[in-house]
């Protein structure tokens, strides 16, 4: 069995356009991903906040390799900067292809500081900071959904 690794990283938005076109931009990424990374086992989650992607995936290390530099070179992202990446005893994301956490009209990291700052440490942390975040946001609007479709159950 492969080891199993994790990359979290940020990622400027470069496409331009109404919100309506970003909310169809990231429909598209996400659906790619949901359809595409069950078959290499690869599992995640995204959330877009302030301009930026903000991303973890996890996998088999060659794999995620692999994935990883495809969305370096995907000309949708720019200033591409990896938090952590490394070997993991278990995925944050195993339910999901790619779940996806919303998207904030402002950026909940400190961007700048994280890109300007040498601290591996302090990127490190922020990774980590982001991976817990997009795991609270994601179980929050599964208890959301499954309340509303408890609602709708009731009301049949």
């Amino acid at each position: 069995m492969s080891e199993l690794y994790q990359i979290s990283y940020i990622s400027k938005n470069s496409v331009l356009g109404t919100s309506d076109e970003l909310k169809a931009l990231i429909e598209d990424i996400l659906k790619k991903a949901q359809q595409n990374n069950p078959i290499l086992n690869i599992s995640g989650a995204l959330l877009y906040s302030g301009g930026y992607f903000c991303q973890v995936i996890e996998g088999s290390k060659n794999d995620i390799e692999t994935l990883f530099k495809r969305i370096q070179r995907d000309s949708r992202h720019t200033d591409v900067t990896v938090l952590t990446s490394d070997s993991v005893a278990k995925r944050s994301f195993s339910n999901w292809g790619m779940a996806f956490a919303g998207i904030e009209e402002t950026m909940r990291f400190d961007i700048v500081g994280i890109q300007k700052s040498k601290d591996g440490l302090k990127m490190q942390e922020t990774g980590k900071n982001m991976i817990n975040v997009l795991a609270q946001l994601i179980q929050h609007q599964e208890i959301i959904s499954s309340f509303r479709t408890s609602l709708k159950n009731i009301s049949n």
